[in-house]
Formats: structure tokens, C-alpha cells, sequence
């Protein structure tokens, strides 16, 4: 099978680790985001005018420039850059490249930016230079609509089931009483609705903590995945394992064959979910 893991944080360096790990699971393929973890920023990059952050992406074009058939990446955007255009049209010549990422879930002030459309002028230039654009916006469903709507070609990805998690909360920022299960339940009910676009597809990620249930074996997962599957259609869905940021303690391979090992998923179903859509939705060939 081709699997495609459709997000995990490397950096600085790890190519020849990650590909062993790889090697040893069956994944054909990962998505890199790259995050160095324990930076203030997280991202390598730089400031810019007007207080902005460009992400850069030196171990992702690395590892895409020596095993180009193991290896693509995605590129981070800030919308503060006032060049974010010019940096969208490098990431479309880049030949390794395929997506574009925005995290204003991240920021409380970048949530309420993105509820005012101030991300439209990011959401054309994905379009003009034909780049999916991943979004980081748990619990605005809502918000993502404007967006669909009106760049119907733009392809959405929804990040981490469009949730977020108790522990992600209190690192950002949210605090406030714990999220239920139920409450999360709820909450998904809002991200489901988007299947309604036809341009909105959903990443599978860090689904046992945001649902509290474990990853591996994953039965408690497996229902509200079918769920899922039976309101986008597993082509408008994509595995992601975010292993380098897992919040639950599930190693690789159990993230992996928690999936892998559904025996309520089809043949068909469980090849688009575990790299299929990603390779569609990417323009990425095996």
C-alpha cells in the first residue's frame, strides 16, 4: 500500500532517522511542516516589516532534494508579510512544494482576523498559483465558510479534525474548564457541516486526543471516524500522524495502525485515507 503520512514536524535535521522509521512502518511518503521545537517561534525564519514571521524550510527542501519520491513539503505563511504573495508564487516554483499552511488558531487576535476575511488576499494568491492551503482554525467551522465560498477552486484542508485539544488549549492560551467529550462531539458536528463544500477536505489528526481515546487498538475512534468518512466520502479525507507533536504518547506505529488495522474501513476506504486523498488533493504522484 501507499502510505502517506500528511503531516510530520522535522527539523533541524532527522532526514536520515525519519527515513529509517519510515522504512520500518511501510510509509512511502511524509508531508514535512517544519517546526523546530523549543524555538520561541517554533519555525526557522526570520522577522520582516511590520513585525511579521517568514517561516523558512531548510531541512524540508533537504530531505525533498535528496529523496524527492520520500519527501515534499508545505510552506507556513504569516499574514502580517506584506511580501506573503511573493512567497506564495516561490512556494508554486518550488519543485517539492506542495501545499500552503496558516495557523490563526494559534493567536486569538489572528482568530478574530480570520473571522473578519482578512485572509482572503492569502486564499487568492493559493488559488492563482493552483497550491491547497491547510487551516489551522479549530472550532471556527463557521468562519472557514467565507473562505470556500468564495475561492471555490481553493482546495481546504482542515487541520486536526478542526478541533483542539484540552492540553493544546492551556499551551495557547484558551483555558477555561475542560472540554468534554460530549462537548467535543458537538463541536465535530460543526466540522462535519463543511463536507458541504465541495472544496473542504478534513485531516485525520490527532483524533485520540481530542476525542480521548486512544489511538491503538482505536475502537473508540473508529465510530466517530465512520461518521466521517460517511459525510466527506474517504476522497475528501487524509491520515495525518503529527507524531512529532502528539499529545497522547502513541509511538509512530501505533498512530499508524490504528488506521491501518479499522476492520470497519473498506479496501477503498482505507488506501484514499491513508495516502490516496493526500496524493490527489497535493497533485503529489507516487
Amino acid at each position: 500500500m501507499d502510505i502517506v503520512d500528511a503531516q510530520v514536524h522535522i527539523g533541524p535535521g532527522r532526514i536520515e532517522e525519519s527515513l529509517a522509521a519510515m522504512d520500518a512502518l511501510g510509509i512511502r511518503a511524509i508531508l514535512i511542516d517544519e517546526y523546530w521545537f523549543g524555538r520561541k517561534m517554533g519555525d526557522p525564519g526570520y522577522s520582516v516589516a511590520d513585525g511579521a514571521y517568514r517561516p523558512v524550510q531548510p531541512t524540508a527542501e533537504l530531505a525533498a532534494l535528496m529523496y524527492p519520491d520520500r519527501f515534499s513539503y508545505l510552506v507556513r505563511l504569516d499574514r502580517k508579510d506584506r511580501d506573503v504573495t511573493t512567497v506564495i508564487r516561490m512556494a508554486r516554483d518550488a519543485p517539492h512544494a506542495r501545499a500552503l499552511r496558516i495557523t490563526p488558531g494559534m493567536w486569538p487576535a489572528e482568530v478574530d482576523a480570520f473571522a473578519a476575511g482578512e485572509y482572503a488576499p492569502i486564499c487568492a494568491a493559493a488559488c492563482d498559483c493552483g497550491l491547497p492551503l491547510f487551516m489551522f482554525v479549530p472550532g471556527r467551522a463557521r468562519d472557514v465558510v467565507q473562505y470556500a465560498r468564495k475561492f471555490s477552486s481553493l482546495r481546504v484542508v482542515i487541520d486536526h479534525c478542526g478541533l483542539i485539544s484540552n492540553s493544546m488549549r492551556q499551551k495557547i492560551g484558551g483555558g477555561g474548564q475542560p472540554l468534554s467529550r460530549e462537548a467535543q462531539l458537538a463541536a465535530f458536528e460543526e466540522v462535519l457541516a463543511l463536507a458541504d463544500l465541495p472544496n473542504v477536505a478534513l485531516k485525520w489528526a490527532h483524533a485520540p486526543a481530542m476525542f480521548e481515546a486512544p489511538g491503538y487498538p482505536g475502537e473508540g475512534l473508529w465510530r466517530i471516524l465512520r461518521k466521517a468518512l460517511s459525510r466527506f466520502g474517504a476522497e475528501r479525507i487524509m491520515w495525518a500522524s503529527d507524531v512529532s507533536a502528539n499529545q497522547t504518547g502513541e509511538s509512530w506505529a501505533m498512530l499508524l495502525f490504528g488506521v491501518l488495522g479499522n476492520p470497519d474501513l473498506s479496501p477503498a476506504e482505507r488506501e484514499a485515507l491513508l495516502g490516496g486523498t493526500v496524493r490527489t488533493w497535493l497533485n503529489w504522484p507516487a
